[in-house]
Formats: C-alpha cells, sequence, structure tokens
C-alpha cells in the first residue's frame, strides 16, 4: 500500500517536533498565566481595600498599616501584569516565530524551484540597451543654490 506523498503542513509540523519547542499550552506556562492573572486581580483589590481602610482612622500607626497594604497591592498587581504580559505574549510570539519560519520556506521552495519552460511562438523583442530615460532628458546645469 502507498502512502500520499508528504505536504509541506506535515512536513512543518515534523520539524516544529524536532525542534523539541515546548508547547505553548503546557501545563507550567499555564500555571504562571493564571498566577498573573490572580495576582493582578489581588493586587488591585489589595489596593482598593486599603483606601477606605487608610481613611476610616485618625490613629497614624493604622493609617501606616493600611498604607503598607496598599503599597504591597499595587507591587502585586504589577508583577502579576508582567507575569501576565510575558507569558501571553510568549505564546504569541511562539506561534507567530514558527509562522515566519514556515513562510520563509515556502519562500525558498519557490524561489529555488525551477523556471517554468517558456510558451513556444515569437520570441518576444529585445529590450533597447542603455537605461530608459521615460521622455525625460537629462539636465547638464549646475542645481540652483
Amino acid at each position: 500500500m502507498t502512502s500520499a506523498p508528504e505536504t509541506r503542513a506535515d512536513r512543518f509540523v515534523r520539524e516544529l517536533a524536532e525542534l523539541k519547542i515546548p508547547d505553548p499550552a503546557a501545563a507550567r506556562t499555564a500555571l504562571w498565566l493564571r498566577l498573573g492573572g490572580l495576582l493582578m486581580a489581588a493586587g488591585l483589590v489589595l489596593g482598593a481595600l486599603a483606601f477606605p481602610l487608610a481613611h476610616a482612622t485618625d490613629n497614624s500607626l493604622a493609617q501606616g498599616d493600611a498604607l503598607a497594604v496598599g503599597l504591597g497591592g499595587i507591587a502585586a498587581a504589577v508583577v502579576g501584569g508582567a507575569l501576565f504580559l510575558r507569558y501571553s505574549l510568549t505564546g504569541f510570539l511562539r506561534f507567530w516565530l514558527a509562522r515566519q519560519s514556515y513562510d520563509l520556506d515556502r519562500l525558498g521552495e519557490k524561489l529555488t524551484a525551477p523556471a517554468p519552460a517558456p510558451a513556444p511562438g515569437p520570441a518576444p523583442a529585445p529590450a533597447p540597451e542603455g537605461e530608459p530615460r521615460n521622455g525625460v532628458v537629462p539636465r547638464t546645469d549646475p542645481a540652483p543654490r
């Protein structure tokens, strides 16, 4: 039984497997992505809760504690946002790089393919020698200053 010839897409999938590029949907990547989202949400909640806590009392020690909670929330939101952005962009850029590689491979195949045979018939007229001027006469006087 003969098998069907390998298509470019099949070869692309096989070559990606040979490169051992980690799957963007792997469990560890998804964990970091979720952790970043949770940290972002928790940071926003802590920051929002710290404001009424700081304004509900005249005790400067309690206000200081509320400000520390608020700053911790802001730091958690920034770290969570960075984690979320990093792991979401990693998946996208990995796909983009694989797609670019595939497109460049197809372009290389097109450029290295043998040229088709010319159609039978009269040969086209040879192009005139020299650079075409398109009816424009070159200027010989110096440029104005």
